[in-house]
């Protein structure tokens, strides 16, 4: 007869925290860095704050009085670095990954039958959403970094129901109850 037991690390050495715990650490350690040396964070106003600066190139008379833009800012802060930021990082993630590479497309809707109309959806459905945030004054990132950063309630409860609602809609969509 055998007895199943449980391997721990040997005394004086501490057992690792899983990587996602770890970095999720470090992630909230920035972020409250962040809000403390600028204050809170969004990814949704660089898009506005890019138009502006296309605008004064091209109108500067205009942009000069846009009240929207002039509330907006230049396209040079922290928010825009971080939009840089995730698209370098993304990038380079996708390169240097060793795990094999997603299907090249993924038939979710029956509209979707090439790249083209898989990117052609994809960018209509991100203007869609900027315009939803900018229209709401904020984006996810703005509530749930910064905002769970600061102990938000409002934050937390969005959180919960930008999650939950994610869930629902990814097992409608893979047909799973």
């Amino acid at each position: 007869m055998t007895v199943a037991t449980s391997v721990s690390p040997p005394r004086g050495i501490a057992a690792q925290p899983p990587s996602w715990a770890t970095l999720g650490v470090l992630f909230g350690l920035l972020s409250a860095t962040a809000i403390a040396l600028y204050g809170p964070i969004g990814v949704s106003g660089t898009y506005p704050r890019a138009v502006g600066a296309l605008l004064r190139l091209i109108t500067p008379a205009y942009a000069a009085v846009n009240p929207y833009l002039i509330k907006m800012g230049g396209l040079l802060t922290p928010e825009t670095m971080l939009v840089v930021g995730l698209l370098i990082g993304g990038f380079a993630a996708a390169r240097t990954s060793r795990k094999p590479k997603a299907p090249a497309l993924e038939l979710i809707h029956a509209g979707e039958t090439t790249p083209g109309r898989r990117y052609r959806d994809a960018f209509l459905g991100g203007l869609l959403i900027i315009f939803g945030a900018r229209l709401a004054g904020g984006c996810t990132s703005g509530h749930i970094i910064s905002g769970i950063t600061q102990l938000s309630i409002s934050s937390m409860i969005f959180a919960a129901g930008v999650f939950a609602s994610g869930l629902g809609t990814a097992r409608l969509i893979k047909g799973r109850s």
